[in-house]
């Protein structure tokens, strides 16, 4: 019998969770409850108040009561201090060509995380963008192909250990262990009905709390990825500053934007944008521009920020919320629970992918294997 899954996406201002069934033939989940708890109180750090992750897990499975335990949870994440990098990386395979094999491409992956990691730091992403050997250059997956050394570089997002444990703490006091780990801006990617985002160019934008994040998927994959440590609170905490207002007030104001009556916000909100704009620029410097930009976050509730986005960048851009959260009249908690909702769809697809096969994939499969046999055998 299908177990359900749990997702959890853990930020700076509130937990979302989401409990989905997976259909026992192929993708997709019958969703079964949903939570959004935001912290009892406004602190500029990340994971201000881990009980609030017990909370959202409780409420969650209350509404979702019968479907079965949950002991694991996928989790999605954004971390002012997330570092990205592409790194290069090449392993021995032998003297003479032999097939590379998939612990082969392990042996490289962990080559590039001995260069990339620091004695403080974690991996959160790693993904192989291209790898090359004797006779094929810039292939994505070489398994199969052969060679005597083999080259790659993997983009890698890595976050503090520090940070990692305190998330795996929250998560294991509410009941549950953290199954997987995952960027949200993968989750947002995931959340996107879409079915061109996952062929295309897309660029995902996330505006959390106290961090904001960009990153480039190209056919599914993060290649590029850039954060930057500032979000909707912490521009609400320098509006309340400046203008010595309460922390309501500031936050009213700056969801308004740059259509914010005070001038004090205004420049606020215009220099916060300038380097989210600035971000982008390096970040696309030297690649093809995306199809279009996918925008998420309750920080992207600003007024006029998506169309902003558009306009500085030249991209057709949107606000992303998924299809199964349409019953909820509130856009912010639609905007909120879409990454953990995002994280049921990739659950959900990995649980059908290791389903039943169909027979002509087993087919495909024994072919493939006579033609091994016969050309080195």
């Amino acid at each position: 019998m299908t177990q359900p899954l749990l997702a959890l996406d853990i930020g700076s201002t509130k937990v979302a969770c989401a409990v989905g069934l997976p259909h026992e033939q192929g993708p997709g989940f019958d969703m079964l409850g949903t939570s959004l708890v935001p912290y009892a109180t406004v602190a500029a750090s990340w994971l201000s108040d881990p009980l609030m992750v017990g909370r959202a897990v409780e409420q969650a499975l209350d509404q979702a009561a019968g479907a079965g335990d949950c002991h694991r949870a996928l989790v999605a994440l954004n971390h002012p201090l997330l570092r990205s990098e592409a790194v290069d990386a090449m392993v021995t395979l032998a003297d003479e060509p032999v097939t590379v094999r998939a612990q082969d491409v392990d042996r490289l992956r962990k080559a590039a995380l001995t260069q990339a990691l620091g004695m403080d730091r974690e991996p959160l992403h790693v993904e192989l963008l291209r790898a090359s050997g004797n006779g094929f250059e810039g292939v994505r997956d070489p398994r199969g192909l052969a060679a005597t050394r083999l080259r790659g570089t993997f983009h890698v997002l890595s976050m503090p250990i520090a940070a990692r444990r305190a998330l795996v703490q929250a998560v294991e006091s509410a009941g549950v262990e953290v199954d997987r780990m995952v960027p949200t801006l993968r989750a947002v990617l995931a959340a996107s009905t879409d079915e061109t985002t996952a062929q295309g160019r897309v660029l995902v934008v996330d505006i959390g709390g106290v961090s904001a994040e960009a990153g480039l998927f190209v056919e599914g994959c993060l290649e590029r990825s850039a954060t930057l440590a500032w979000g909707g609170l912490t521009l609400a905490i320098s509006i309340a500053e400046t203008l010595q207002v309460t922390m309501e007030q500031a936050i009213a104001w700056s969801l308004e934007g740059t259509a914010c009556r005070k001038r004090e916000v205004r420049t606020a909100v215009e220099g916060h944008w300038q380097a989210l704009r600035e971000a982008i620029a390096v970040l696309l410097d030297g690649q093809p521009q995306p199809d279009r930009i996918l925008v998420s976050g309750r920080g992207s509730l600003m007024d006029g920020f998506v169309e902003w986005i558009e306009r500085s960048t030249g991209i057709p851009a949107g606000l992303t919320r998924n299809p199964r959260t349409s019953r909820l009249g509130d856009v912010a908690q639609q905007v909120g629970l879409t990454p953990a909702i995002g994280l049921l769809e990739m659950g959900s697809r990995a649980a059908g992918a290791s389903g039943p096969k169909s027979q002509r994939l087993v087919d495909r499969l024994i072919g493939r294997t006579r033609t091994i046999l016969t050309e080195y055998f």
